[in-house]
């Protein structure tokens, strides 16, 4: 539905993912915006999440290494992830991006390095690697760190 609302707007840089975040905290009641990828950053091996908490008072920027290839139910698993850490970590939005992108990544790396090998794989053999990433869900390793950003 946002797609609707925000119509006009185009997210090419961090800065723009701020101003989408902020018309979307304009637009009703929406404590928390969060943009859960983009290739808006100025490293072309990274792509940029983005979290905007309590209505834009706190708003928080990881960087993220690229995995080479695409996934489907990524945002499924970033999502159910993000709603367990902020439920774990209500008042600190710095450990939710955290706990929720490296939970995210750890499933979505798990799964490319078991099919990187292969010369073509399908969709077979890039489905999601959840039962095997089981203790990452519960315990993520930290491969990058969620930053305050002023």
């Amino acid at each position: 539905w946002y797609q609707r609302r925000v119509r006009g707007m185009t997210i090419n840089s961090v800065e723009d993912g701020w101003k989408v975040c902020d018309k979307l905290h304009s637009m009703g009641k929406a404590e928390t915006v969060v943009i859960t990828s983009g290739e808006i950053g100025d490293n072309p091996d990274q792509i940029v999440s983005l979290g905007s908490f309590n209505r834009g008072e706190t708003k928080v920027k990881v960087c993220i290494p690229r995995i080479p290839t695409s996934f489907t139910g990524s945002g499924d698993v970033f999502a159910a992830s993000f709603l367990i850490w902020s439920h774990k970590y209500p008042s600190d939005p710095v450990e939710v991006m955290t706990k929720t992108v490296n939970t995210t990544y750890a499933v979505l790396n798990r799964t490319f390095e078991s099919f990187k090998h292969l010369e073509h794989p399908g969709s077979y053999d890039k489905e999601l690697k959840l039962i095997q990433s089981k203790a990452d869900l519960e315990n993520p390793p930290e491969v990058v760190r969620a930053e305050l950003v002023e």
